[in-house]
């Protein structure tokens, strides 16, 4: 019956992070730019991709969803931000 209970609430939990990420991918440029992989981040900002694991363990970067099983992604925004921010400290 515990077990039975914890898997309910595991599910609920990944089905309230799925809701979550929904929603913001609709606020997000009225769905313009789909978010992007990390792989594609990378690319978006001419760095490795364990260059953006780091970015991201530093606070510098900020996934749009990071969980145990899910993917991390990125709004194009979020990206331009950055790379505006890294043209300001080079200036």
């Amino acid at each position: 019956m515990r077990e039975e209970q914890d898997e309910i609430r595991r599910r609920l939990d990944v089905l309230e992070t799925k809701i979550d990420l929904l929603l913001q991918l609709a606020r997000d440029d009225g769905n313009k730019h789909p978010p992007l992989s990390i792989e594609q981040a990378a690319t978006y900002l001419h760095l490795s991709v364990s260059r953006i694991y780091c970015l991201i363990s530093e606070g510098q970067l900020h996934p749009l969803q990071r969980k145990k099983y899910g993917r991390i992604l990125f709004r194009p925004s979020d990206l331009q931000e950055y790379l505006t921010q890294q043209e300001n400290k080079a200036a």
